[in-house]
């Protein structure tokens, strides 16, 4: 499942719309959640962790931890108290042990190898991290934070989502070069009248406590001194040994957030403070080969096929010569050119792509010149 954030605040939405929002939802998730916890029982998960492998399960957080704060939200006052206790009481719905995810099976790791040519690098870290997993029981997968290097348009946000689904986690991604406060991240104390919780908590409240977390474009996330330094955040939560004991300022319970899976993408590292990149293992990412591209382009159309209603009302292979005329295109202008191409075929009533159909004004010939960010939910390939 991929969930695309925005931490920031609708432009202009005053904060108690926002509230109003929240505790509108928040009651009918209350509603909802009375019939699956009571106060005599009060870590009844959704299911038994033996049904879901008890192996391959963790501690999250400490249930006394949570006793204890949920006693402190009660005391809260007015709205802020709802909004804390309805957190609370979803962690201890879905209780304190997580699944965790094991390696990958092999043929899994090989299409990645397949479908990412041009990403071999990222996916023989995967190979080594995986020789390790290997050794313990349960295989359980653990992975240095990623930093992705290179030109946009490459398809890392693609290969974050395809590592996500290999791993039956979540993708949630951040847009850091728009990040104007750490605290939509780490949370912000309920003391003041926009406090709420933050990105991190809300990514552990599920079953799984293995998300695979994108920073987009962290070479453009604002750097600095303070508050004028919106990545912070990220010293403590790349350490192995702190992120076990991370908290939300806004909840105030320590969680185990050790397990996430950090994918940062940039252009230019060097353009990434010292000591955060230092915390990262970086990995060089070019535009694939022209060798590389069939297994990219079928790739790209694979995954646009499998979110599109109309796939039904076409035949899906592609004949070599509509290969040849996508071979110069970066992946994120093939996901377009093909959109654009089954429009143009269905407009002339076949069931078939011809080399025809591939738009001429989405071609780069030269491949050099970066394409602009483009935000479409439905495009994977857009970092």
């Amino acid at each position: 499942m991929h969930t695309e954030l925005h931490p920031t605040r609708r432009p202009n939405a005053p904060a108690s719309r926002d509230l109003a929002q929240q505790l509108t939802e928040i009651r009918r998730l209350l509603s909802s959640w009375e019939t699956a916890a009571t106060r005599d029982q009060p870590f009844a998960a959704v299911s038994s962790a033996a049904d879901r492998g008890a192996d391959a399960m963790r501690q999250l957080f400490d249930p006394g931890d949570l006793v204890a704060r949920i006693e402190w939200a009660k005391r809260l006052a007015g709205d802020t108290r709802e909004v804390v206790l309805a957190q609370l009481r979803r962690a201890q719905i879905l209780g304190p042990q997580r699944r965790v995810s094991l390696k990958p099976e092999s043929e899994d790791l090989e299409k990645l190898a397949r479908d990412f040519p041009h990403l071999i690098s990222v996916v023989n870290v995967l190979r080594r991290r995986i020789a390790l997993a290997e050794r313990s029981s349960p295989p359980a997968l653990r992975l240095p934070p990623l930093l992705l290097s290179g030109p946009p348009g490459t398809g890392k946000t693609a290969f974050a989502q395809r590592l996500a689904q290999t791993l039956q986690s979540r993708v949630i991604q951040i847009d850091m070069s728009t990040l104007e406060t750490p605290f939509s991240i780490v949370g912000l104390d309920v003391g003041y009248a926009t406090g709420r919780p933050g990105v991190i908590w809300d990514a552990m409240q599920h079953e799984s406590m293995t998300p695979v977390i994108v920073l987009d474009e962290l070479d453009k996330a604002r750097q600095g001194v303070g508050d004028h330094d919106v990545t912070g955040f990220l010293y403590s939560l790349l350490e192995p040994l702190t992120a076990t004991r991370f908290v939300d300022a806004a909840i105030g319970l320590a969680i185990d957030v050790s397990r996430v899976i950090w994918i940062a993408t940039c252009n230019d590292a060097s353009q990434i403070h010292s000591a955060i990149r230092s915390r990262f293992k970086l990995v060089a990412v070019d535009l694939p080969t022209r060798q590389q591209m069939p297994a990219v382009i079928r790739s790209i159309h694979a995954e646009l096929l499998r979110g599109a209603e109309w796939r039904g009302g076409f035949e899906h292979d592609l004949d070599d010569d509509v290969l040849s005329e996508l071979l110069s295109m970066p992946p994120r202008s093939v996901w377009h050119a093909l959109e654009e191409a089954y429009a143009t075929c269905a407009l002339a009533g076949r069931r078939r792509l011809v080399p025809s159909d591939i738009p001429t004004v989405t071609r780069d010939t030269t491949r050099t010149r970066p394409i602009g960010f483009i935000h479409n939910d439905n495009d994977p390939y857009r970092i």
